[in-house]
């Protein structure tokens, strides 16, 4: 009798562990449809970051642009003019009012950063976290290595179309980034990816 319960225990665990993995499968599924829908879109942005009490440090706004391959415009307007820009190969991060400039590679600077979920394929991107879906449309997802910036990450979908980002960092702090005005497009000149930065901005160029 007793081994006949030990049994049907061991054949109800092999089913929950079973349907575990058809739903993990599902949210993976899910999350890497959305985010392949929105890697040609454009619209605005409001950023407000929070400290471990929930006090308001900073809020910005802008405006983003994204498009296949890799390519990227994030253009914080105020209160300070900030211009992030990927032409696919090469991210510029250009502070306007301080006159200066870096550039990194791609490829191992965004790998398990945030840009990276929309920029890049979501193929590629997911391996690195593990995904849980919060509700219908939320997910979050944590980084499986422990020296990224940031603890968790959660992205919010409306219709199909990105409408929150909400993100913990490494030192407690949560940054909400909500999206408006969103637009799907079929592909943008390369022209809006090149930044042609005025000869006065000092220019740091990392890892070469």
């Amino acid at each position: 009798m007793i081994n006949k319960l030990l049994q049907q225990s061991v054949l109800f665990l092999v089913f929950i562990l079973s349907l575990t993995n058809v739903h993990a499968t599902e949210v993976s599924d899910s999350i890497e449809a959305l985010l392949e829908n929105n890697r040609n879109v454009e619209g605005e942005f409001r950023q407000v970051t929070y400290d471990e009490q929930g006090k308001e440090l900073q809020v910005s706004e802008g405006v983003f642009l994204l498009a296949k391959p890799n390519q990227f415009v994030w253009d914080s307007i105020s209160p300070f003019s900030q211009r992030i820009i990927s032409n696919g190969q090469t991210v510029t991060i250009w502070d306007v009012d301080l006159e200066q400039a870096t550039q990194r590679p791609v490829s191992g600077s965004v790998g398990n950063s945030p840009a990276a979920l929309l920029s890049q394929p979501a193929r590629d991107v997911l391996p690195n976290f593990d995904v849980s879906e919060i509700s219908n449309g939320k997910y979050r997802l944590a980084p499986k290595d422990d020296q990224t910036l940031f603890q968790t990450l959660t992205l919010s979908f409306k219709k199909d179309l990105i409408s929150a980002m909400s993100i913990v960092d490494s030192l407690g702090q949560t940054t909400v980034i909500e999206f408006k005005n969103v637009e799907t497009h079929e592909g943008v000149a390369k022209a809006n990816f090149t930044l042609e930065l005025p000869e006065h901005v000092d220019v740091i160029i990392e890892g070469n």
